[in-house]
């Protein structure tokens, strides 16, 4: 099935590439990247800081230069077992019977796993360009996802936007830098209040996923607070082919409920290629 879906993305990626491509003054650029992530998140409805090292993150993005506007589609995966005090030992929690209408503990070893995924839009426009440098500033639309498994899931899902900028550097026909960034600041979010998919959010989902929604907050930053930034090397393989490595780092903080925060905060090391029509 996700090879279906990456499939699937894949080729779409490619049609809206050679739509854009016939275009005049048009270029457009597909990339693929393996990032390698080091960083830490801490989900407090259900644990203390987990850390997960040289975890896998894969990208797949679509960059669009028309004239004097750059649009870019970013398709960002992130998997990993973070180690923490959870994983390292067995759990006892207090559970309860419906049946009897008794509580009673229960322990059990945690299997941790967490997964972020990430569909962001970018659309800057040029205000200063030459032969060397161009620097866009413009906004970013995202939706992103939270996903941590162990005994119960705890899955938080936002839609946000807010400005973004890019500033690429040409230090000659082989060789560019490239810094990009970006600051939500407003949206709209989905988060139980505890780890687990609580029985109001299973109810919606099972007579009208679309209700769901309605048990989401408004985010600004009073109880969201997100910052990622970008900043590629690039060296021209080819004339359609291009290689490279990068940085990259990304902090968000969901308040929503406000005493039981995530807290997410990853850097990561990529390479990347880049085909250019």
């Amino acid at each position: 099935m996700k090879r279906k879906i990456i499939c699937l993305i894949a080729v779409m990626l490619f049609l809206q590439a050679a739509i854009f491509a016939e275009q005049e003054d048009t270029s457009v650029e597909i990339g693929i990247s393996v990032n390698w992530t080091f960083g830490c998140y801490k989900e407090s409805t259900f644990s203390s800081i987990s850390q997960g090292f040289l975890a896998p993150r894969f990208q797949l993005d679509t960059v669009i230069n028309s004239k004097s506007f750059i649009h870019k589609i970013t398709m960002d995966y992130f998997f990993a077992r973070p180690q923490s005090a959870m994983t390292k030992t067995s759990v006892v929690y207090k559970n309860y019977d419906p049946v009897s209408g008794e509580t009673y503990y229960e322990g059990f070893e945690s299997n941790l796993m967490f997964h972020k995924i990430c569909v962001r839009y970018d659309l800057n426009y040029k205000i200063a360009s030459n032969e060397k440098m161009d620097f866009a500033v413009g906004g970013s639309f995202s939706t992103d996802a939270y996903l941590q498994f162990s005994h119960y899931p705890s899955i938080t899902g936002l839609f946000s936007l807010g400005p973004s900028c890019s500033f690429d550097y040409r230090f000659d026909d082989k060789n560019s830098l490239s810094v990009s960034g970006g600051i939500p600041l407003v949206g709209f979010g989905v988060r139980p209040p505890f780890a687990g998919c609580d029985a109001q959010l299973m109810k919606y989902a099972e007579e009208n996923f679309m209700k769901i929604f309605t048990l989401g907050k408004f985010l600004s930053l009073h109880n969201y607070q997100s910052i990622f930034v970008d900043c590629d090397y690039k060296v021209q393989a080819g004339r359609l082919f291009t290689l490279g490595v990068g940085l990259g780092f990304e902090y968000s903080r969901i308040a929503v409920p406000k005493e039981k925060p995530l807290y997410y905060l990853d850097g990561s090391f990529k390479t990347f290629g880049r085909i250019t029509f």
